[in-house]
């Protein structure tokens, strides 16, 4: 994976996290729009290395930021690609 998309998802991760804390919870809807997420990287994952029609990337690689920032509330937090995110709700 490219140095650059790893960057640029820690900084959209730390965005959602942002929005998130800013609602100040997780809705039953967008928990299961996070573990939704998996199956859209398993079976579109190489559109992020590789691009895809217009915006599928965008719109994968939004997906995919908005899980990892929803999955770091979750005890002990989410590590992927070097990079661990743990957060509360305050």
């Amino acid at each position: 994976m490219s140095k650059a998309l790893t960057v640029t998802l820690e900084i959209a991760v730390l965005l959602q996290i942002l929005e998130l804390k800013s609602i100040g919870y997780i809705s039953d809807a967008t928990l299961n729009d996070a573990l939704l997420t998996s199956e859209l990287i398993a079976s579109e994952g190489d559109t992020l290395l590789y691009g895809g029609d217009p915006g599928q990337a965008a719109s994968l690689f939004n997906k995919v930021a908005r899980a990892i920032a929803v999955l770091s509330f979750q005890p002990g937090g989410f590590a992927t690609m070097g990079m661990k995110f743990e957060n509360f709700m305050n």
